[in-house]
């Protein structure tokens, strides 16, 4: 199941249950989702992660901002801590999402642009991420053994994958108020079996993630 069908599930549920205990004078659903609201981002984040079976800085990016909000909520926090608070959320996920890997690459864009060609021999994983910018991560000229795989990551931003002619691409991920698009052109039923697989999982959060064969004009 994708992590956002499954997290949309998960909140009617709980809209439901709540409704449903409103009717029947168990609680005052209102005064609970007001306090409680910011758990469903929360959730959001760790579905996310359940579903890519690793810690990305997505994800984390995600569940960190709700822990906040729900700090917030309940008071455990003063309006002027919230802001640092994120800020140092965000900075943790980026360290997350710094883990190194033989023959990676890991272009970050912050309040910029990046970009970084990658022509490694063996290709296994590299990580991309643009927070209020735009990186891209160039890989025509990379090589894949059989497979590979990509982490990137929009905040407010935008990051491009750009990927050779011949290569067959997976792309998920979990977009969340923002898009994750495969706009490469190549045919899977004429390339070969053994054709190399590149699995790009992106998490666009009011951002974009792209995977293209060519650069935008």
């Amino acid at each position: 199941m994708k992590p956002v069908r499954l997290w949309v599930g998960l909140v009617l549920l709980a809209l439901g249950v709540f409704g449903i205990l409103d009717a029947v004078d168990v609680l005052e659903s209102g005064e609970v989702i007001a306090a409680w609201w910011p758990v469903a981002v929360v959730v959001l984040g760790l579905v996310a992660m359940a579903a890519q079976r690793r810690v990305s800085v997505g994800p984390v990016v995600i569940a960190v901002l709700g822990l906040v909000l729900l700090a917030n909520t309940l008071d455990w926090t003063s309006g002027d801590l919230l802001v640092p608070s994120v800020l140092a959320g965000v900075g943790v996920a980026v360290l997350v999402g710094l883990r190194r890997h033989h023959g990676t690459r890991t272009p970050f864009a912050l309040f910029g642009g990046a970009s970084t060609k990658d022509r490694s021999k063996h290709l296994r994983h590299a990580d991309v991420s643009a927070i209020f910018g735009g990186a891209t991560l160039d890989l025509r000229e990379a090589q894949i053994d059989s497979t590979a795989d990509i982490e990137a990551f929009a905040l407010f931003g935008g990051v491009d994958v750009l990927v050779p002619h011949g290569w067959r691409v997976s792309v998920g991920g979990l977009p969340f108020m923002g898009g994750i698009d495969d706009k490469t052109d190549n045919d899977e039923r004429k390339l070969p079996e053994d054709a190399p697989l590149l699995t790009v999982n992106g998490t666009a959060l009011f951002g974009a993630v792209v995977v293209s064969n060519q650069p935008k004009p």
